[in-house]
């Protein structure tokens, strides 16, 4: 395998040592055997990566020097958010008052809100993205059958034994 003379051998181990980038260190490694003169099916082995791999690594490192065996994932900014701040703050208002129709604020009541008001169409994922980082948190009263008895259940609590005296699975005897 070719290598290009960007770096020389020493230069390569250094930036491996120096490396605190997982990925950037394995790329060097990688490069500096392939200058050491090992083969792509070699240098697989030793990094416990494909030749395939390899061979790309050393082809952006011959295309692209040491600047191409960096990570770039790290200056990507990600996908740009749905809401503007300014469509941000008209949100956070609506959710202090109650929703249109009454009631509690729901995931599916926000997104209609938000395409009838912001004109935008979302789907619930960025809704619920949206409430967790504004900070609010889902809040759904424990189920009640709706023919509980209360009382009765009050007085079972009192008459019942501990826990842990009780016979069976839960009571570990």
């Amino acid at each position: 395998m070719t290598v290009a003379d960007h770096l020389t051998l020493n230069e390569l181990w250094q930036r491996v040592k120096k490396a605190k980038d997982p990925i950037e260190k394995h790329r060097f490694l990688a490069v500096y055997h392939a200058k050491r003169g090992l083969t792509a099916k070699e240098i697989a082995k030793i990094t416990l990566s494909s030749t395939r791999w390899v061979q790309e690594t050393v082809r952006r490192y011959n295309r692209e020097g040491p600047e191409g065996l960096r990570d770039k994932r790290h200056q990507n900014p990600g996908q740009k958010p749905k809401l503007t701040p300014e469509e941000q703050r008209r949100v956070l208002e609506a959710l202090q008052g109650p929703p249109p129709d009454g009631g509690l604020w729901t995931g599916p009541k926000l997104r209609d809100w938000v395409e009838r008001e912001l004109g935008k169409k979302l789907s619930l994922y960025p809704i619920y993205r949206l409430l967790h980082e504004m900070g609010f948190a889902l809040r759904v009263p424990r189920p009640r059958h709706a023919k509980a008895d209360g009382e009765a259940q009050e007085a079972f609590k009192k008459t019942s034994p501990p826990r842990s005296r009780r016979r069976g699975p839960r009571g570990g005897r």
